[in-house]
């Protein structure tokens, strides 16, 4: 099937590449259906959760590993929402103009069972912030 997309222009895709978020993403409740979209030129480092049912909607997400000693215990909460599998989790992030001030969501990151294509946002226990700068901030030179 054919969609259109935000930034991808229209993409052909399979039903079986759809993730649903039965636990919806926070202030976007009434879009359940995303897939993500990959770009060679950021080698999986940072990927297009793209809605299938609103063209317009999309979120870039960073994968954690680019964050330094950012390592959340969250499966036995997600095997609980999701089943169990193989779990795959990315950070929202939100891109600025100069994108030395982009930041990611350390306490929601969004947690996908690549098994079950059944994914959600989850609040963390832990005390990560919602705001981490992704590109660390050099010091002024004096």
């Amino acid at each position: 099937m054919k969609i259109k997309t935000r930034d991808f222009g229209e993409v052909e895709i399979s039903e079986n590449d759809i993730i649903t978020f039965d636990e919806k993403i926070y202030g976007f409740e009434e879009y359940t259906d995303f897939i993500i979209l990959y770009d060679d030129e950021f080698n999986s480092e940072y990927v297009w959760l793209q809605s299938v049912e609103e063209s317009e909607l999309c979120f870039i997400m960073a994968n954690p590993m680019l964050v330094d000693d950012y390592s959340p215990e969250f499966k036995k909460e997600a095997e609980k929402f999701l089943g169990e599998g193989e779990l795959e989790y990315w950070l929202m992030m939100v891109v600025r103009e100069n994108i030395t001030d982009s930041t990611v969501n350390l306490k929601s990151p969004v947690i996908i069972n690549l098994n079950t294509c059944k994914a959600m946002q989850l609040i963390l226990e832990d005390s990560y912030p919602v705001r981490h700068y992704l590109f660390k901030k050099e010091e002024e030179d004096k």
